[in-house]
């Protein structure tokens, strides 16, 4: 699963998602790294107050990752969204 995270308010959230699917509790994944179930419960409420080391090591106790890529404009988002093939048909039963 690929998610694209703009905003800290995403965070949390797919963080506690990533977490519940690989069938752990806070206390068990903070046990995993050595956080408190407290502190994980901190960093799926506020994600913003984690540092960079608590994230990475996050991501790696649920098996994911943390990909940076550049963010495509408005402009290349709508050439993205329709394939350059969208409309043609290129089946053998299509008469030109």
């Amino acid at each position: 699963m690929k998610t694209s995270i703009t905003t800290s308010g995403q965070l949390g959230p797919l963080l506690k998602k990533l977490r519940v699917e690989k069938g752990l509790s806070q206390e068990a994944l903070g046990a995993k790294i050595g956080l408190s179930q407290e502190r994980i419960s901190r960093i799926e409420s506020r994600p913003e107050s984690v540092t960079l080391d608590q994230l990475l090591t996050v991501l790696m106790a649920l098996d994911a990752a943390l990909a940076v890529e550049p963010r495509l404009s408005l402009e290349d988002q709508a050439r993205s969204s329709v394939p350059a093939s969208a409309g043609l048909r290129t089946d053998d039963e299509e008469t030109w």
